[in-house]
């Protein structure tokens, strides 16, 4: 037997009450659902420690933090081990519910408007025809023009303007940085049409109007732009002396577990919002934790005219060639190169003061969404 707990309890955590507040703007909605999710939590503790349950997210989903890699547990285990029901205290639990939360997605805001309204009728889904490569520079004015190549090939050569979101991560990205009000473009080889266009519809961006061949671009010219991939070695003179500015664009929680001390903190979900609050005196080195999303935000202030550098192996590269690196008041411990069975990097382990005064460390997991 077992309980569907949807997004109510996850595998190692427990859904998170702020994302109308957060992410749809309805104002001093957050306190009091965590207070109707404190009462939800008794409740589910009253029930047989046997049942199974499955949730509907797991590890990289923004509904809750700290969510496990496990696609089930039992209730009798999140009993013992999840944080968030461990605690007695409505006030308390508040607090921890509150906080540290991962950033909601720009797209949970249309979403809520979805799941209220119906989502659109499509019908018989269409591939996007091709398109002739004279037609780029419209789409570029008027439309979200995506290049699926891997980041690698976009940063030798590129159509200037577009943006580069590989299609192993599309999924985690799109929904962040892409206008939901414009039709969206690719540049993709006939093979990635079915499954970006699959992707796309699933996050709501429903209005995949044409693609560009690969081929075709390259063959008439128009990929004349690149930009560089460094390693942390090859920079860190330049960042130390104020030559290069490094944006951080990783999340919160990856952000206050450890840093490094010249970063500025931009995460890449809302990059395209902060450009004009970058100070772009300098070149701009970008910077996560393993190159990935980094990539991603150079392509972005790229296409903003921002001379732009990729920090190759990003922050984990940067540890491995020892160069400095804080650790945030918060953390007991450096940051680890080491990964759990689950492939989630530990990030730092925290102790936590639990409600009935034992302490416990909790390892906490960090989404990478990147390797």
């Amino acid at each position: 037997m077992g309980i569907f707990t949807g997004d109510f309890v996850f595998v190692g955590s427990i859904g998170r009450p702020d994302l109308l507040e957060e992410a749809a703007g309805l104002a001093s909605t957050a306190e009091p659902g965590a207070r109707e999710l404190f009462h939800s939590a008794e409740q589910f503790k009253q029930l047989p420690d046997y049942l199974q349950v499955w949730p509907a997210h797991g590890a990289g989903s923004a509904c809750g933090k700290g969510l496990g890699a496990l696609p089930s547990s039992t209730v009798g285990y999140e009993k013992l081990f999840n944080p968030a029901l461990q605690f007695t205290d409505e006030d308390k639990f508040v607090q921890y519910i509150l906080s540290d939360q991962p950033q909601a997605p720009t797209y949970f805001a249309g979403m809520k408007r979805v799941n209220r309204e119906g989502p659109s009728i499509l019908g018989a889904v269409q591939l996007p025809e091709e398109q002739p490569v004279d037609d780029m520079t419209v789409a570029l004015e008027s439309a979200n023009v995506i290049d699926l190549s891997p980041s690698r090939e976009f940063a030798d050569r590129h159509v200037p303007g577009t943006i580069n979101i590989p299609l192993s991560m599309l999924a985690s990205w799109a929904g962040w940085i892409m206008d939901y009000s414009l039709p969206v473009y690719l540049i993709a080889e006939p093979e990635q049409l079915s499954e970006a266009t699959r992707i796309l519809h699933k996050i709501g961006l429903d209005k995949v109007s044409g693609f560009f061949s690969v081929s075709e671009v390259r063959d008439a010219g128009l990929t004349t732009e690149n930009h560089e991939n460094a390693t942390p070695r090859e920079l860190v003179s330049r960042i130390e002396a104020g030559e290069l500015k490094l944006i951080d664009v990783r999340s919160n929680e990856e952000w206050k577990n450890s840093r490094i001390d010249e970063a500025e903190h931009r995460f890449l979900g809302h990059l395209l919002n902060d450009i004009s609050a970058i100070d772009t005196g300098q070149p701009v080195v970008t910077q996560c934790h393993g190159g990935d999303r980094s990539a991603i935000a150079a392509s972005i202030l790229q296409a903003a005219g921002i001379d732009v550098i990729n920090m190759a192996g990003g922050f984990s590269a940067w540890n491995n060639a020892e160069l400095s690196t804080p650790t945030s008041p918060n953390c007991k411990s450096s940051v680890s190169s080491e990964h759990d069975a689950d492939g989630i990097h530990l990030s730092c382990a925290r102790q936590i003061q639990s409600p009935d005064t034992t302490v416990e460390t909790i390892a906490e997991r960090v989404d990478l969404q990147e390797q």
